[in-house]
């Protein structure tokens, strides 16, 4: 019985011996293999243990929520909104400066407007002294003493020339042909602007009135006046009073006569029209003062 029992443990016991036994045979095994299968099969082991070591773990993406969508997406809008009112104020601001420059640049050329009509006033009071002394001298039978001679020529100078208001368009030209009116915010001021020009293109058509009916005047002129006695090609000034009349008809005197009544007759409208934009001009001004603070100017 004792025999049996060890029989079993010697057998469960391996001996070192046949561990080295086993391992020899394991190993001639293996050399019986060809190098290159034993490599390949050690370079396999080796990138199986590899793999198994370098497992990679992606990390996990947080998922966004509806309200955070939302407020990205609001962010967003709020920095393109800034960013455009940003750039709309420096456009304001632009405009403005350029508005104000035209501003200042329309008030010089009304202060030289005003005294461009004030000029013709002057003359438009003395062509109608003038006129009515000629006009007298006309109705009565023509002389010719030096004193008759000299008042003749000196009256009859008025009726020989155009004169008439040459407004200064500069800056409305600029503000209509460039499409820069929209500077001008203010819409009183722009509206009286645009009364003004509107005055001036009047004025100007009226000047094409003047300009025909003094053409017509210079024509019966010519037939009674001896231009040498103005002296044009001389160096002396003045008038030459010993120089006679050429005509003395009285038909001539009536038909000089018709053309200087017409003639005053369009330069008494054109007057009034330049009397009313005298007033718009002084509007404007006042009104440009008061609205661009440029009381100083």
């Amino acid at each position: 019985m004792l025999e049996s029992r060890e029989e079993c443990l010697e057998s469960k016991v391996e001996s070192p011996k046949s561990k080295e036994e086993n391992n020899s045979a394991t190993d001639s095994y293996r050399g019986d293999l060809p190098q290159s299968e034993g490599n390949e099969q050690q370079t396999a082991n080796s990138k199986l243990q590899t793999e198994t070591m370098e497992v990679h773990h992606h990390p996990e993406v947080e998922k966004k929520g509806i309200k955070e969508y939302i407020l990205e997406g609001l962010m967003i809008f709020v920095a393109v909104t800034m960013g455009f009112f940003a750039e709309s104020l420096r456009e304001h601001i632009d405009n403005n400066e350029k508005g104000h420059e035209y501003v200042k640049s329309l008030l010089v050329d009304l202060k030289a407007d005003t005294t461009k009509i004030n000029d013709y006033f002057d003359y438009f009071a003395r062509s109608r002294a003038r006129y009515k002394l000629l006009l007298d001298d006309l109705e009565k039978p023509l002389r010719h003493d030096t004193a008759y001679l000299s008042k003749f020529y000196d009256a009859a100078h008025y009726t020989l020339g155009l004169n008439y208001v040459r407004f200064t368009n500069r800056v409305v030209s600029q503000l209509k042909s460039s499409d820069n009116f929209r500077l001008i915010i203010n819409s009183e001021v722009a509206g009286e602007i645009t009364d003004y020009s509107n005055g001036t293109a009047a004025c100007e058509n009226q000047e094409k009135v003047v300009e025909y009916f003094t053409e017509d005047s210079e024509k019966f002129a010519r037939q009674m006046i001896n231009m040498k006695a103005y002296g044009f090609l001389n160096t002396q000034q003045g008038i030459d009073n010993t120089i006679a009349l050429i005509g003395t008809d009285h038909k001539d005197a009536e038909q000089y006569a018709n053309a200087i009544y017409i003639k005053a007759a369009v330069e008494s409208s054109y007057c009034w029209l330049v009397r009313e934009q005298k007033q718009r001009a002084i509007k404007l001004i006042v009104l440009l003062k008061k609205e661009y603070n440029l009381n100083d100017e």
